[in-house]
């Protein structure tokens, strides 16, 4: 009798068939309302209360200040009192040690400072046949001046 053999990777025995388990409700569940339920619970827990509004402070009276500073002076000096009539803006040249502030009669004024107050000069260097209300040292030391009823180039 032959016998016939059989290789070694035969059929005979079965082979082991994987079989997934499909869960779609299991993955939608997972997916879709685990983030669901953990922002519901992390709403539950926190209070979105306002703050309480301290009706005592409404009570009392409100802080006034002082409209008058009576230090604010000391120490200093007044430069061209009673020269400067309504002066408005200063400009001050460090280099000359030059002092040009407008006034409002019309004309920017040039006050040298000196090492006393009486010795300080006080005088007018150019109108400009408005109102100047602003002042500003240009890059080459030219002053710029703001005029509130000229507009363009001033002659």
């Amino acid at each position: 009798m032959a016998t016939k053999s059989r290789p070694a990777s035969s059929s005979s025995s079965p082979k082991p068939t994987s079989r997934k388990t499909s869960w779609p409700f299991l993955t939608v569940l997972l997916t879709v309302l685990s983030p669901v339920l953990v922002a519901t619970l992390v709403f539950q827990l926190d209070s979105f209360e306002p703050a309480h509004l301290p009706i005592h402070e409404l009570a009392q009276p409100p802080l006034k200040a002082s409209t008058k500073n009576d230090h604010m002076l000391q120490g200093s000096e007044l430069v061209g009192f009673k020269q400067l009539i309504g002066p408005e803006d200063i400009a001050y040249d460090s280099n000359s040690g030059v002092i040009y502030t407008t006034c409002a009669d019309g004309w920017v004024k040039r006050v040298t400072i000196n090492d006393s107050v009486a010795d300080n000069i006080v005088e007018n260097w150019v109108t400009t046949g408005g109102w100047p209300l602003g002042l500003a040292l240009g890059h080459d030391n030219e002053v710029i001046v703001g005029d509130a009823y000229k507009v363009g180039n001033v002659d």
